[in-house]
Order: structure tokens, then C-alpha cells, then sequence
């Protein structure tokens, strides 16, 4: 997707797994922390893995297990085939004392899927609460389109004032937009930004006519000098952007109210 095409599509509506973590038990507020295990399988094992993802879930309720682990699976990419299993809404704390064993989440892992299981990466992202604007939904959308940027070695934190000026831009003029932005922090190369756009349907992919263009507001909020500048301090900050599809698999998840 080029540049300008992913700016525009920050006017859609992003997704809000944040606000769909359950409380850390330990704290009186829901963390920033996301584990995130990218689970690549097997050639022909889909349905083998997915009837153990189902069985691993009912499991997590037998354990009265107090955090929600998601499931997604991905629908276009490198990764295409793959599944993302995340728990949200951590804090680094809760990973000494998890609801749930670290030992006997393996095990069962193990029993139940890890025949499956080609290669699996463990990432640690931070949620960045101050510039995202989450929509509040209490579950995942049925489709979610994630932008990954590669910030150039040190551009960080022009990259990071850019996003910021974003967010502000937003807020004056009221956008009606929801978003959220991760930080890649342990399990990858620094300087990793990740951007989670929602969708309800593939009609959703298409730019919505009732929401004011990208550059558009930021002229708005800041006029067409600090909208260019803003702009280009993105475009000369990220050295490499990808995106891709995923799908929430709530047959797959585990939700504790359930």
C-alpha cells in the first residue's frame, strides 16, 4: 500500500484489543503490555490445530482461567495461513504470577496443537494509550488490517512526534475516527510501530466518504505548512511498511465470560 493510501486509511476505524483485556489481578487497572505468539502450521494440519485450539479453550475455563487469550487468523501476507494468539491489557508483573501455570499452558499446548505447529515467535508490544484513541467495542471486529512500520535507525523519535501531532490533529477537530498504536518492546527489531485498523465487512476496506480525508484534517487542525511537514517526517522516518489481513476466530478465543 503506498504512503499516502495508508495515511488516508487512518480515517477508517481501528481496532480496540486493548480495551477488551480483561483487569490484571495484581493491579487495580488493565496494563499496556500485549503478548502476541505469531503460530505458523503444518501444511494440511488446519483442522487438526483448530479442533485443538477449541479443546485448549474449554480447557482455560476449567482452569477458571481470569484472562481472555484471542485468536486471529491471517488472510493475507507473508503470514498468510498463520495464526496470532494474543492476551492483552498485561502489565509485566502479571507474567510472575499468570492466572494459569506458564507450565501447564505448555503442557496442554503441547498435548493439544504442538504436532501442528511449524514454528511459533513470541512478541511483546506495548500499547501507547496517549496517542490512540480507542472505540470502546467489547469485542474484536470479524476483519482487522494491520500496518507494520520499520522506523529507520535513529528516526524514532521523529517518527514517534509525527504520530503524536496525528493524534492532537485529531482531537481539535474532533475526527471521528478510532485508532491505536503498539510499540514493538521485546522479541523483534527495535524501532517496530504497529497500527490495527478494524472492519466490520470487506465493504469496509473502502475509504468513507462521510469522514474528512487525512491530510485534509490535519490542514484543519494546523494549516498546509505543519500538515506537509507532518507528512514528510513519516515519509523520511520509515524505512519499510507492511500490511495484512486478519480474521478474529472467536470459535478459536477464549473469553472468560463465556
Amino acid at each position: 500500500m503506498k504512503r499516502n493510501q495508508l495515511l488516508s486509511a487512518l480515517g477508517i476505524l481501528l481496532f480496540a484489543a486493548c480495551s477488551l483485556a480483561a483487569q490484571d489481578q495484581n493491579k487495580d487497572k488493565p496494563g499496556t503490555l500485549a503478548g502476541v505468539e505469531l503460530q505458523k502450521l503444518k501444511n494440511g494440519t488446519q483442522p487438526q490445530y483448530e479442533a485443538g485450539r477449541k479443546q485448549k479453550a474449554a480447557w482455560h475455563k476449567q482452569q477458571n482461567d481470569t484472562v481472555p487469550l484471542f485468536v486471529w487468523q491471517t488472510l493475507t501476507g507473508d503470514n498468510t495461513g498463520a495464526f496470532l494468539v494474543g492476551r492483552f491489557g498485561q502489565h509485566w508483573a502479571t507474567l510472575d504470577k499468570p492466572s494459569v501455570s506458564d507450565e501447564a499452558d505448555e503442557a496442554e499446548y503441547q498435548k493439544l496443537m504442538g504436532a501442528y505447529v511449524e514454528s511459533m515467535t513470541l512478541r511483546y508490544y506495548e500499547f501507547m494509550p496517549k496517542i490512540s484513541n480507542p472505540n470502546g467495542d467489547m469485542m474484536p471486529s470479524k476483519f482487522t488490517e494491520l500496518f507494520t512500520f520499520q522506523v529507520r535507525y535513529g528516526k524514532e523519535a521523529d517518527f514517534r512526534s509525527a504520530i503524536t501531532r496525528v493524534h492532537d490533529a485529531s482531537e481539535k477537530t474532533k475526527w471521528p475516527v478510532n485508532y491505536e498504536w503498539y510499540q514493538l518492546v521485546s522479541g523483534g527489531p527495535t524501532g517496530l510501530f504497529v497500527l490495527a485498523l478494524p472492519r466490520k465487512s470487506y465493504a469496509d476496506f473502502d475509504d468513507n466518504p462521510n469522514v474528512k480525508p487525512f491530510r485534509d484534517m490535519l490542514k484543519e487542525a494546523f494549516g498546509q505548512s505543519e500538515a506537509d511537514s507532518i507528512v514528510e517526517r513519516i515519509d523520511h522516518s520509515v524505512e519499510k511498511e507492511t500490511s495484512e489481513i486478519l480474521q478474529f476466530r472467536p470459535d478459536l478465543s477464549y473469553l472468560p465470560s463465556k
